[in-house]
């Protein structure tokens, strides 16, 4: 697994080959390989922020944990895609929804994506279509 903290550098930024850019077009994608195996803080969701490639890093619900606010569900979203993504233990980082964002305005991408992660949750019900 890769350093969490190397993803968001820009001198190992690993968001500037294409198939990273797609986040997460398999269950595994590059992005969820380089977060760490544990419930990622909300510091390092923003610090991926920063890099180029991503346009929204954030958690959906955080819970403090020794000092920090940490994360087990988060929506991360690039120019083509937003997608939720979760922890459980012993299986790692899942991709649970993939919201397609070609062509689409972002903020209705984003929007997709979380009512689609909120939808999940016991507390939201989840629209009806």
């Amino acid at each position: 697994m890769k350093d969490f903290n190397s993803a968001i550098r820009p001198e190992t930024d690993p968001f500037e080959c294409p198939t990273t850019i797609a986040v997460g077009m398999g269950a595994d994608g590059p992005l969820l390989e380089s977060f760490p195996d544990s419930p990622v803080t909300t510091a390092a969701l923003s610090d991926l922020e920063t890099t180029d490639a991503i346009r929204t890093a954030i958690p959906l619900i955080a819970e403090a944990h020794d000092g920090q606010e940490v994360s087990d569900r988060v929506v991360v979203q690039t120019e083509s895609v937003a997608i939720v993504a979760s922890y459980t233990d012993g299986e790692g980082w899942t991709v649970d929804h993939r919201v397609d964002g070609t062509d689409r305005d972002p903020s209705a991408v984003l929007e997709d994506a979380m009512i689609a992660g909120q939808g999940d949750s016991s507390l939201v019900d989840a629209p009806e279509e």
